[in-house]
Order: structure tokens, then C-alpha cells, then sequence
């Protein structure tokens, strides 16, 4: 089939009228399978995208859980207008307690037909990639990757997590700093039930078939991208997007503003309105439900980086993107990378530039995430010298990607906490919010507290340290040298004593040759006298010690006032 206009109108319209309510589906569905048995190999591109599209419509609507109706009232509007005139309901508020909201739950019926209906077209395509990949052309790879990724956003969210070994000591903490419990993204009136993990499944052949795709069909940009696509959505797709969760935020905020009942005090939104804020209340829990790094996470991160430091510049980019937003997702997992970096920016002798220049855009982030401004001290203490002193950002695109690198930590950069302590007010509050802690705890949270305040110091020792010795030699270009001060200068701080060799290089800087080396050693000798500047102490006195006379007024008078002081707090 090389396109048939027809056709493809007829599958678009289809995509378009399953996108109903499950249970009304389960009446067509012998129709349903037979036009997927018979359309399902098509290779033009907008039919065999109309017929994916359909696949997923079909699964999100028999297997998430979604509002059935958005009516203005609850009334019924079909009674006879002499006993209810639906005009009298536009514009109505709702209170929160008579919603009266009615949600689409899937029966086992409507489970059953998922399931069956995933076995039946995804697991075909799996073993036609495994076993032909090589030999397919690119319009049937496509059409293959096309319907398992649309099949794997409609079903992925009946698709438990990978069992896998969480990996552990991230950070060092006594409590979780993942979510206790998994957020249930759906309810089944039965446990959908699967030959095997699906994601696991998804990871291994899709990660095959990437191997084979970057090894030997380096030009088939399309499969690769829709490849990378479905690899990251095994990890962390759990049936909401961020980005159809953002759209829907800016959506029911701009309809709020139009709505709102301006003339009433309090707010007052018409029913239609609360329920969407409802949807998108559940959409956000489960995008903000994270979960603690494991094994195959980690498995998953290391992929996406190697192939986001490809030789290919299309793949890089898009394994960049998928490789934040898994980074995103799990708390700390940064860490994992950061080694490899940190390897790749001093690998002696020349490096290939492919793969810097990938390194440079991973550091650079995105606007959801940038790395070298992450709190950890012992992460700084690596991965900024190392930054600071590599050799390969020669040409003019990587010596671009450094100053943007670093321009960008100027931005964000805030002085992280050394010595991190709760005083005792604070501690006395959780305990009466929670529970008091046993003694034994409370020793091993002294003993851990006071190990990472030790860290966190020698770390930020360490870090000066090595960047006043690289400005000390002889082996930085001045514009390392600009960007290896400005580091410098970010460090500054008064909760500790600042090295002595630091405060000695910028004094020297002040008569330095390069113009931009002067201007950041007087920067930082202003912020050195600002750091030595005392505290100053208020001191409460009453007009008469000021003038040093009696002071006679009426009862308006300067300092608090008896009748003012219940906007103090503790009298203060």
C-alpha cells in the first residue's frame, strides 16, 4: 500500500471514534481486532500513524481511570422544561460535596480485552524486530516502532514496575527519600495479567535494537528516534506525560480566570471546572510520585548516556532529552554519571569531539535540569576542577558550550549549606507533630550528622584547594583561568575559614595583565570584606537613654503598645 487517501481518512475517523468510553467498546470488538488483523502491516506513514494512533486510544479508554461526564449541573437536563430549564445551570457554582462526580473504572471485561488485545499486535512486532531487523526496509521498521511505542503509551500504565535491587547510600540519610508506597496510577476490578513484564521486555529488545540500529542503519534517523522513545518510556512512563500534565495546568488556568464569580467573595468555579481540576490534581501526584534508583534505572541512565555522547549529532540530541527526564524522575540518580564525565573531561591526549561536545550538552541540561549546580559537595569537588582544567573544549562550538556552562552556574548557583543542623525548636516540633525518637536513634543521627558536616567541609576545602593550584600553574589559557576564578569566587563563604593560598591568589590577580582576571580578583576582594563585616547588633532603647533628658509625650509614643502586641510573636 503506497497511499490511499481514502483509507487513511476512514482510519484517522476511526482513531477519532474509539476514543469512547471502554465498556461501549467491548460491543465492537470483534469488528475491532478485524480491522487491525487487516490494516495493521500497511507501511504509508499517515495510515500506519492513524492505525497506531487508534491502538492507543483504544487502550487508554479501556484502562485508565477518567471523569465519564463535565455537565454544568447534576440535575437531569432531560426532564420537560416546565420542571427544570437548563439555562437556569449555566454559570452555576457547585459546592465540593455535591460533585457528584461519575469516573470510568475498568471492569474485568474491559481488562481482559486490553490484555488480550496487547498480546495479540505487540508481541508479534517484538519478535518481527528481533528476528528481521537487519533485513526490514525503513518504512517497515517505522511502521513496526511507530505501533509499539503508540501501544506502549496506552498500556504501560497497567504495567507494574521492574523488580530490581534499589540501589542504596545515594546520599546518607536515616529516612527514605523515596515514596513509601507506589502510587496506584489505576484501578482494575482485576490484576491485568501478562505473558511477562512488559517493560522489562521493551527494555531488552528495544535496547538490542539500538545497538543494531547505531552499529549498521546509522541513517535511519526516524526508527532511532522513535526507538529512543519507546526505551525511556519503559523506565519511567506510568501514564501521564509532563508535558500533557502542563498543558492541562495552563488550560484550566486560563478557563479559571474566565469563569471566576468576581462579584463573590470567596471562590466560586462551575462544576466542570472542579472536576478538571480534580483530573489534574491526580495527573500531577502521579508525575510527583518518585520513586528510589534501582538497578535496571541505572542500566537504563548509562544507555541513554553513551547514547547521548554518539558520534551521530540527531541520536545525541534526542537521548539527551530522554536522559533528563529519567534524571528528573529519580531522585539522586545524577550520581551515577557523574564519574563517567569526569572521565571523559580528563582523558588525556585528544578526545574525540563527538563525544565532548555530547558531555558539554549533558552538563549544560535543559531547563528542568542542570548538573553541576546540584547540592553535593563531594559531586562539586569533582566534577568543577575537572571542568576547570580540561584540555578538549579547543574548537569554537565546545569553547561556546563552556561559557554557556558557566554562565549558567553563575545564575543558578546558590551557597549550599557546609554544616547542616536543626536547632532545638525545630526538632521539638517534629517530635510533637511525629513522635519522639529512641536514644540509640538519636546517637546515629548525631554520628551521621556530624560525618556529613565533616565531608561537606574537607570537600569544600578540597575544591579550593585544586582550583587555586590550577591557577597557580602554568597550564591554564586565560580563558580557563576567568572561568576557573569565577568558580572561585562562587565558593566564597563565612561559615568556615576561607584557605589562606585562596585569599593570597586573589590579592595577586589584582595586577594581573588580563583585564576580565582583574575585574573578577577585585570582585572577589569586595566579597572578602563583606564576609568580615560584623553583625549588627540592635540594642532596644527608650527615647530618654537616647536624648540623655526626660522625655515627656502623650500616649503616642514610640516602641510597642499594649494594644499592638497580639501581632507579635513570643514578643517579638
Amino acid at each position: 500500500h503506497k497511499g490511499d487517501t481514502e483509507l487513511t481518512w476512514c482510519l484517522t475517523l476511526f482513531s477519532e471514534l474509539v476514543r469512547a468510553r471502554g465498556d461501549a467498546l467491548l460491543i465492537y470488538k470483534p469488528m475491532i481486532i478485524s480491522v487491525f488483523h487487516r490494516c495493521v502491516r500497511i507501511i504509508h506513514k499517515e495510515t500506519h500513524d492513524a492505525v497506531a494512533s487508534a491502538a492507543k486510544n483504544i487502550l487508554k479508554a479501556l484502562s485508565y481511570v477518567y471523569a465519564t461526564e463535565y455537565r454544568l449541573t447534576t440535575e437531569n437536563i432531560e426532564e420537560p422544561f416546565t420542571d427544570f430549564l437548563p439555562i437556569r445551570a449555566w454559570g452555576q457554582h457547585v459546592e465540593f460535596d455535591k460533585l457528584q462526580v461519575k469516573f470510568h473504572v475498568p471492569n474485568e471485561d474491559e481488562v481482559d480485552f486490553a490484555c488480550e488485545f496487547v498480546e495479540t499486535l505487540i508481541y508479534p512486532e517484538l519478535e518481527l524486530l528481533n528476528e528481521k531487523c537487519s533485513k526490514m526496509s525503513k518504512e517497515e521498521r517505522l511502521r513496526s516502532l511507530t505501533l509499539v511505542h503508540y501501544m506502549s503509551i496506552g498500556c504501560l500504565r497497567m504495567v507494574p514496575r521492574i523488580d530490581s535491587k534499589e540501589i542504596e547510600n545515594l546520599v546518607p540519610s536515616v529516612a527514605p527519600y523515596g515514596s513509601k508506597f507506589q502510587a496506584q496510577y489505576s484501578i482494575y476490578a482485576k490484576q491485568p495479567k501478562f505473558k511477562e513484564n512488559l517493560r522489562m521486555r521493551l527494555l531488552t529488545d528495544i535496547g538490542k535494537l539500538l545497538d543494531i540500529l547505531v552499529e549498521n542503519h546509522s541513517d535511519d534517523a526516524s526508527s532511532m528516534k522513535t526507538a529512543l522513545k519507546i526505551y525511556s518510556l519503559s523506565s519511567i512512563y506510568y501514564g501521564v506525560f509532563k508535558h500533557d500534565a502542563d498543558k492541562l495546568h495552563k488550560h484550566f488556568e486560563a478557563a479559571k480566570n474566565s469563569f471566576i464569580n468576581k462579584l463573590y467573595g470567596e471562590r466560586q468555579y462551575p462544576r466542570f471546572l472542579m472536576i478538571e481540576r480534580m483530573t489534574l490534581q491526580c495527573e500531577q501526584f502521579s508525575l510527583s510520585n518518585f520513586q528510589s534508583l534501582t538497578e535496571i534505572d541505572k542500566q537504563v541512565i548509562l544507555k541513554l548516556f553513551e547514547l547521548s555522547i554518539n558520534r551521530y549529532g540527531e541520536v545525541r540530541r534526542d537521548a539527551q532529552g530522554y536522559l533528563f527526564s529519567v534524571l528528573n524522575r529519580y531522585l539522586f540518580s545524577y550520581q551515577v554519571i557523574v564519574d563517567r564525565i569526569i572521565e571523559l573531561l580528563n582523558t588525556p591526549g585528544d578526545a574525540d569531539h563527538d563525544q565532548i561536545k555530547g558531555c558539554l550538552y549533558i552538563l549544560l541540561g535543559n531547563q528542568s535540569f542542570f548538573l553541576p549546580t546540584k547540592h553535593s559537595w563531594s559531586m562539586i569537588e569533582k566534577l568543577w576542577p575537572a571542568m576547570a582544567r580540561t584540555t578538549h573544549a579547543k574548537k569554537p562550538t565546545t569553547q561556546r558550550l563552556m561559557d554557556l556552562i558557566n554562565e549558567t552556574i553563575g545564575k543558578q548557583f546558590d551557597t549550599q549549606a557546609l554544616v547542616e543542623d536543626t536547632n532545638n525548636i525545630s526538632r521539638k516540633a517534629a517530635e510533637e507533630l511525629w513522635k519522639p525518637l529512641e536514644p540509640n536513634e538519636l546517637v546515629s543521627r548525631d554520628q551521621l550528622r556530624e560525618q556529613r558536616n565533616q565531608g561537606n567541609i574537607r570537600s569544600y576545602n578540597n575544591v579550593m584547594e585544586a582550583l587555586n593550584s590550577l591557577l597557580r600553574g602554568d597550564s591554564l589559557t586565560w580563558r580557563q583561568q576567568e572561568t576557573t576564578m569565577s568558580l572561585m569566587w562562587l565558593l566564597l563563604q563565612k561559615r568556615i575559614p576561607i584557605p589562606l593560598s585562596c585569599i593570597r591568589t586573589f590579592v595577586d590577580f589584582l595586577i594581573h595583565d588580563n583585564v576580565e582576571l582583574r575585574k573578577i580578583a577585585e570582585e572577589g576582594i569586595a566579597a572578602f570584606c563583606r564576609l568580615q563585616k560584623p553583625p549588627r547588633i540592635y540594642v532596644e532603647k527608650t527615647l530618654g537613654e537616647i536624648l540623655q533628658r526626660p522625655v515627656n509625650v502623650d500616649e503616642c509614643h514610640p516602641g510597642d503598645r499594649d494594644d499592638n502586641l497580639w501581632i507579635t510573636i513570643n514578643g517579638y
